[in-house]
């Protein structure tokens, strides 16, 4: 079924947290699984980084990035859910961006769009479910920048679902994370065709956008993955200038291919919404802030993940207890490190069943 759009905020504007406006929000959304009479299997679907609304297709053509993950009987179980996902505000697939239309000069915002926050897309999330008359969540999961998000509905909207799942995602982003983030967004900022992100008319950032990917990539796999896909392996008639070990022509085809699915200026909006998540925004500190969460929480690490550290969920872990959280925590080794969780199915299967009540703890 082809994604849906609503419009909301017609009579009113969304204030954003780090100051400005939006009107007219337009969001790109799908659904799966059939309601229930009680209307109470609803779990929403927060995707990650550059994610969309489509986290499953059910056509047998086409893969959703939660593909191995959702359908009959699996651990998103499509027969016993109605699950909702929907593309993130700031992003480029539907729903309201930097590419969409500035009703204020007619032209895509590009980059005078506003900074928008974790909270803010969560604020989109709400009235979204307001629209559709849900009025209660069986669950919120994500992972990774989706992970945030479900630890903010739970913040923001403590009475409004039962469980709570976060898969590979700390509270904060970490110093080095943050690094990361910047060097991918200078590759951007730097690249000729930028434009102060007024490049729609033009010609597009492509390189600088195919390098903050290509640097993503090395953060979301292990040095463990890539040695056994590549070690050093030599390219057929490679180039010492460009493409000449395996790895570098693997690098620079996901550069190449992201091009085709995502945009620059929403890579920039959503990297440093990352960057400034923070559980403490509106509250004195995260303490009074996770205090707020009533619903179960799971949480799960993966010991070798390179972007969201070991030692940062651990934290994050510590500050959950001393909130009370009713909390239940994980750890899994995997050479997938941060992809863990979209590909790891036999190990984050059953703990998705548990933190959805479905197994004993």
């Amino acid at each position: 079924m082809p994604t849906q759009q609503l419009t909301l905020f017609t009579d009113s504007e969304l204030s954003l947290t780090l100051g400005g406006s939006l009107k007219n929000i337009t969001v790109c959304y799908q659904t799966y699984g059939k309601l229930n009479p009680e209307k109470n299997n609803i779990i929403l679907i927060c995707h990650a980084l550059t994610g969309d609304a489509e986290p499953y297709f059910d056509d047998g053509e086409h893969k959703g990035w939660w593909q191995n993950f959702m359908g009959p009987g699996m651990a998103l179980d499509t027969d016993k859910y109605f699950f909702i996902c929907s593309n993130v505000l700031g992003g480029c697939k539907g729903t309201t961006g930097p590419m969409s239309i500035n009703p204020d000069t007619g032209l895509p915002y590009g980059g005078d769009f506003p900074q928008i926050t974790v909270q803010d897309i969560v604020k989109v999330q709400k009235s979204l479910l307001d629209q559709l008359k849900i009025t209660h969540l069986y669950a919120v999961i994500g992972g990774s920048f989706g992970g945030m998000q479900a630890t903010q509905w739970a913040i923001s909207y403590p009475d409004f679902m039962d469980y709570v799942i976060n898969l590979c995602s700390s509270l904060y982003m970490s110093a080095e994370a943050i690094g990361f983030n910047h060097v991918m967004r200078q590759a951007i900022v730097q690249d000729p065709n930028f434009n102060q992100g007024h490049y729609y008319q033009g010609h597009y950032p492509e390189q600088g956008l195919a390098t903050a990917r290509m640097l993503g990539m090395l953060t979301y796999r292990t040095h463990i993955q890539l040695t056994k896909a590549f070690g050093r392996a030599i390219k057929q008639e490679g180039n010492l200038l460009g493409d000449y070990f395996q790895v570098e022509s693997y690098l620079s085809y996901q550069g190449k291919k992201f091009l085709e699915r995502f945009d620059a200026n929403s890579y920039l909006q959503l990297t440093r919404a990352l960057d400034l998540y923070d559980p403490a925004i509106g509250y004195a500190n995260a303490l009074e802030a996770l205090t707020r969460i009533k619903a179960k929480y799971t949480l799960v690490a993966v010991t070798n993940d390179q972007l969201f550290k070991l030692v940062d969920l651990e934290k994050s872990k510590q500050l959950l207890e001393k909130a009370g959280i009713n909390l239940q925590y994980d750890e899994i080794t995997s050479d997938f490190g941060h992809d863990a969780f979209l590909v790891d199915y036999e190990f984050f299967a059953p703990k998705i069943r548990r933190g959805l009540g479905e197994m004993a703890e």
